[in-house]
């Protein structure tokens, strides 16, 4: 890693592996936490409101770095659970954040989910409505489905809903999940009709870390008939567009900034697959220690198969752990790490 670039954008701070770690592990440190209160009553505007409280304490290095490691939801969590649900909306909220702090003061995190965009980006005279997404790093293919990622019809009825205001839509996406060629969704988010905006979680840090402001950003959607003559599922020339527009004086400091980004993604990558490898480590040897107990098979067979006994549970749930934890470390190390 450029130590120099890491100073340069992040400060000193970021120069400990250690302060990098604890900001790899923070959301997860967080909702673990305030899970157990969230489970008694499901207050999620509870610890969305609690999540802004510290947000609010982050310099704004120490939320860049958060925000460009975004998007990732951890391996361990069970599909489809609670916890999965809430480290989606908290990184909603993160963007939220970072649009209120880059002057879209009327933005809103709407509470409906089914039929609203995930975060109402607005400054009153301008409204975005963004779609915020997460991805699990062990997800069995390189890059989500189309349909995973962009709905043209969703952000259409969306902007219906605010009027002359609604000016387009914006897609905040995981970079580890990008398409290695060309892709439908470049196609519809190079539609100069449409305007829907797709950045990286790369791009919203560096706009906040550089200062950028709202009308940056408002200025590039409402721009995209100038950027865009025609739909192109080309990602090379979506993104020369994008960036020699939203960084049009600051290109040079984005591409250095961009190399810096990928050596950080790639830590985070490795420290969470670290932890995915040691939960397989510790499930061996809590296998290991249930065989220690018994030196005849015939013993163990028959406390396996003991409907009162807890040893077979504890044996088929470090089974599973581990061809759970063996798999997303494959998939890991097949998509996520060049």
């Amino acid at each position: 890693m450029d130590i120099k670039l890491l100073k340069k954008y992040f400060g000193e701070k970021f120069l400990k592996k250690e302060s990098r770690f604890k900001s790899y592990d923070f959301v997860e440190n967080f909702l673990s936490n305030n899970f157990e209160e969230y489970q008694k009553d499901k207050n999620t505007n509870k610890i969305t409101d609690r999540y802004l409280v510290k947000l609010g304490k982050f310099s704004k290095e120490e939320l860049a770095f958060l925000i460009l490691h975004s998007g990732y939801i951890p391996d361990d969590y069970e599909h489809d659970s609670s916890e999965e649900t809430l480290h989606t909306k908290l990184t909603e909220t993160l963007i939220f954040n970072w649009a209120k702090l880059i002057g879209f003061n009327s933005s809103e995190l709407p509470t409906q989910k089914s039929s609203y965009e995930d975060i109402t980006i607005s400054d009153q005279k301008n409204t975005i409505v963004c779609d915020a997404k997460s991805f699990r790093l062990g997800r069995s293919q390189k890059s989500p489905n189309v349909k995973d990622t962009i709905k043209l019809a969703d952000y259409e009825k969306w902007l219906v809903k605010h009027g002359k205001k609604g000016i387009g839509g914006l897609i905040t996406f995981p970079s580890l999940h990008d398409w290695k060629k060309g892709s439908d969704v470049y196609e519809y988010v190079s539609n100069p009709d449409k305007k829907v905006l797709l950045l990286f979680y790369e791009h919203i840090s560096f706009f906040l870390i550089s200062n950028y402001k709202s009308k940056n950003l408002v200025d590039l959607i409402n721009g995209y008939p100038n950027l865009f003559k025609g739909k192109s599922n080309d990602r090379s020339k979506y993104w020369e567009q994008i960036i020699k527009n939203l960084f049009e004086d600051k290109v040079k400091e984005f591409k250095e900034f961009d190399k810096l980004a990928k050596f950080i993604n790639e830590e985070n990558v490795k420290y969470k697959k670290k932890f995915l490898e040691n939960n397989i480590i510790k499930a061996k040897k809590e296998i290991a220690s249930l065989f220690k107990k018994y030196k005849k098979i015939d013993k163990l067979i028959e406390e396996i198969t003991d409907t009162d006994s807890q040893i077979s549970d504890k044996l088929f749930y470090n089974v599973k752990i581990i061809k759970h934890n063996k798999v997303t470390v494959d998939r890991i190390e097949k998509f996520r790490i060049e």
